[in-house]
């Protein structure tokens, strides 16, 4: 895995998957942090650019086969995975909290609680129901999940069951921004405004993700990523370990497609999020893909980019 940082020139902007219909809805929701698929398409675009690569000769598939086979071809996925993004606040990493690792409820307020990990239970009438049952018991009374939250990378496997969790607004703001509407000669739409909600990194923040593969791009350079011609500088970053845990339960840091393995194997999990996304060689929507969130666990390592927890 190669570990890459990624600091915005200014704010990041990512849209949801909802329509903006003219005379309906003049407002996008926006997606923070960016889904692992967006960053993918991020650096294939890099990749085209720093090998000097035009766009019409690899949507005709027209590169050199071992790049084709790195990158994948324009209208299927890509040929590597991304890992993350996850948050670096003042030199620590935060991951997604699994969202099988709960809190008492009366403790919603406090930064550092106590957690309750689930676990199997492995009785003679389960085993003889043929079925599997997973418990979570606290000591005060009802429960919440940790999933949603953001913890550090330490704190994942701690022996401490003593954690310090952080909400996603402690990584960044949401700046509000208003703009014109454009029509499809590229020219301003009379009496049309939009608005768009920006991201913004807070302090000493930054984005970090992996890549399962050596990509043939430099260790720094200029990443565009987001709608509105976003951009930033992203830096090769020393690897990020993660300790191989002994629960039994897998995780996965970015968000899981909902396949039919993984819809068999879950454990616990929040909001499904549905992603479409533009294809660039079609000129068209991509089919919306239900996700389960990042922090969503599983009973079964379904890629290798998945952590035992």
């Amino acid at each position: 895995m190669n570990w890459y940082s990624f600091e915005p020139a200014d704010t990041l902007f990512f849209r949801g998957a909802e329509p903006m219909n003219i005379g309906e809805n003049h407002t996008a929701t926006a997606n923070f942090p960016p889904p692992a698929r967006t960053l993918e398409g991020a650096l294939r675009t890099t990749i085209l650019k720093q090998n000097e690569i035009p766009i019409d000769q690899y949507y005709a598939n027209n590169i050199e086969k071992e790049l084709l086979n790195m990158i994948g071809p324009a209208d299927q996925e890509a040929g590597f995975s991304v890992t993350g993004p996850l948050f670096e606040l003042d030199d620590i990493i935060y991951v997604p909290a699994p969202y099988s690792w709960f809190f008492d409820k009366d403790a919603n307020e406090q930064e550092t609680v106590n957690v309750y990990k689930s676990y199997r239970l492995n009785s003679p009438l389960v085993q003889a129901a043929s079925k599997n049952i997973f418990w979570a018991k606290g000591e005060k009374g009802e429960l919440e999940t940790l999933g949603g939250k953001w913890i550090s990378l330490p704190d994942l496997y701690s022996q401490n069951n003593i954690v310090s969790r952080k909400e996603i607004h402690d990584f960044y703001n949401v700046e509000n921004r208003t703009g014109i509407a454009l029509d499809s000669n590229r020219s301003v739409r009379t009496h049309h405004l939009y608005s768009f909600s920006h991201a913004r990194l807070n302090k000493n923040v930054t984005l970090i993700f992996g890549v399962d593969k050596n990509l043939p791009i430099s260790d720094n350079g200029v990443l565009n990523l987001g709608a509105e011609q976003r951009f930033g500088l992203y830096s090769k970053i020393p690897n990020i370990n993660f300790n191989k845990g002994s629960s039994g339960f897998f995780m996965f840091v970015s968000q899981t497609a909902g396949t039919e393995q993984a819809n068999e194997s879950v454990v616990a999990t929040g909001k499904i999020q549905y992603l479409g996304g533009w294809d660039m060689k079609k000129g068209f929507h991509k089919p919306m893909l239900g996700f389960f969130p990042p922090g969503s666990v599983f009973t079964k390592k379904l890629n290798d980019n998945f952590i035992e927890i």
